[in-house]
């Protein structure tokens, strides 16, 4: 049985992330509206007001440089190998979208070029999931 077994269990495990991967990627070219716009629309103009966009606390995020030691340390290893994992990622995403009140738009570019792994597919979800746009999870 996969349970009593280490290697099924870890091949088991890279099937069902290989299965999600595909899904979101499949999910991107069905719906490539994700890449720009909410999936829920009700959020359309979260994060969206004049005077919502702050640039200075966007550039000193992407720098990391926030005052934060977590976020700065996570953003600064994430600059410097191109890769942090899913927690931190998913850290840094929302403290972004939520502590600095900038929109997952604005933060996507600067993600996806110093993300080695970078997957449009999985991308532009799981920084909507965070940002709190999707009205899953919340």
């Amino acid at each position: 049985p996969v349970k009593n077994n280490p290697w099924l269990r870890s091949l088991a495990s890279f099937q069902s992330r290989m299965h999600w991967r595909s899904h979101f990627i499949q999910k991107l070219e069905t719906q490539p509206s994700l890449e720009c716009q909410d999936q829920c629309l009700a959020f359309s103009n979260l994060r969206r007001q004049p005077g919502d966009f702050n640039q200075q606390y966007y550039d000193a995020w992407c720098e990391g440089r926030t005052g934060f030691p977590f976020v700065d340390a996570c953003m600064r290893c994430l600059i410097r190998c191109g890769w942090v994992n899913f927690r931190m990622r998913a850290m840094l995403v929302s403290f972004a979208t939520y502590n600095l009140w900038l929109d997952w738009k604005k933060i996507a570019g600067h993600l996806a070029r110093v993300f080695l792994d970078y997957e449009p597919g999985i991308h532009y979800p799981q920084l909507q999931m965070q940002a709190g746009t999707t009205r899953i999870n919340a």
